[in-house]
């Protein structure tokens, strides 16, 4: 553990490592280790697709936050951004049924496997059942999205990658709280942790700087998210993959439906940005693809390894953004002191 000046962010990725570790397996995980015993190769096969699939997991997520920043600096309309980005959930259940097609020997029509995997929206499957049942998930989507986005105005992208890893102490006091999960004394540990840890990091610079309401907003997106996740497992029981496939296609839908509240949002000026000036849609569209990749990986990786890698590459989005921190300071030639300082800062949320 390197630890700078600051340790609050080693907290909070000792907290989140310390999650992974005790984080429980589903049944189908348990089987299929106990068939991979049976076939060594197959079971090589899942560990190193696991690693290949965690590295891009942390590789896509220090990439899209770096986007994401150049997109605020050239267009500050956050609300914009994360609706544009979330239509592009749309796509996951397309790209889940071309998994299933890939790796499923018995193939089945489209139709059948929607609706085999939205069985949690209702058995009469209509337009306004799929909206009604996926707005308020679009709603805590948008909101986790929105106060990213923020957080990210005002404190370094390394630091709110480490935030955000702080969701799953969250998931575990709301499932604790709202789903009557197993009591885990280690978790609540953990969980204080975590807590210890984002006090420190917002008391890091004083409170009365910018870091207390950038950690605050951190705070704010990872509670949204983990309480989309919760809701989630309580409307739909264990989570499967094809089911948070149709979720999110049906978030994604949703917000291509709310395009009014960007609408009034911007004839209100509180998002507004003259007819004149220049979208970077070049820079918006990487940002999209890059953070639907990760969703991707997040929610489909399990089909072909062990979900606990893939928590191991949530886990390095912390050093890959430290990483990326550092070659942007290198590429754009910035003073020895500036890039002192980013090696300082870095290590801060580095957790070897």
């Amino acid at each position: 553990l390197f630890v700078g000046q600051n340790p609050a962010i080693g907290a909070c990725s000792i907290f989140f490592f310390w999650q992974t570790l005790v984080q429980d397996e589903s049944d189908a995980e348990r089987l299929s280790k106990r068939c991979c015993t049976r076939c060594p190769f197959r079971a090589v096969q899942r560990v190193t697709c696991g690693l290949i699939l965690g590295a891009c997991v942390a590789v896509s997520w220090a990439w899209g936050t770096n986007s994401a920043k150049e997109t605020l600096i050239r267009h500050p309309a956050p609300f914009f951004i994360v609706w544009f980005c979330s239509i592009w959930n749309i796509l996951f259940f397309p790209l889940y049924y071309l998994c299933h097609l890939l790796t499923e020997k018995q193939k089945q029509l489209p139709t059948t496997e929607f609706r085999k995997c939205s069985q949690f929206l209702g058995e009469e499957l209509t337009v306004r059942n799929v909206l009604k049942g996926a707005a308020p998930f679009s709603v805590l989507w948008s909101l986790s999205g929105y106060l990213y986005l923020l957080a990210l105005c005002r404190i370094p992208k390394v630091d709110v990658s480490a935030v955000l890893c702080c969701s799953q102490a969250f998931v575990f006091l709301l499932s604790w709280i709202g789903l009557k999960d197993r009591f885990m004394g280690v978790r609540i540990v953990a969980a204080i942790l975590s807590i210890t840890g984002i006090v420190m990091l917002a008391y890091g610079d004083g409170f009365h700087s910018d870091s207390i309401t950038g950690v605050a907003l951190g705070v704010g997106s990872a509670s949204a998210s983990a309480l989309f996740k919760v809701l989630f497992r309580k409307r739909a029981g264990n989570v499967q993959p094809g089911a948070a496939s149709v979720l999110l296609s049906c978030v994604g839908l949703c917000s291509f439906v709310l395009y009014s509240w960007v609408c009034v949002l911007y004839f209100t000026h509180v998002e507004y940005w003259p007819p004149s000036q220049h979208i970077p849609w070049d820079k918006l569209c990487v940002m999209a693809s890059l953070l639907l990749v990760f969703n991707l990986l997040v929610n489909l990786g399990g089909i072909f390894t062990y979900p606990s890698l893939i928590s191991l590459g949530i886990l390095l989005t912390i050093p890959a953004s430290a990483g990326m921190y550092l070659i942007i300071n290198k590429l754009s030639n910035k003073p020895e002191a500036s890039q002192t300082y980013a090696i300082e800062r870095c290590s801060d949320d580095v957790f070897l």
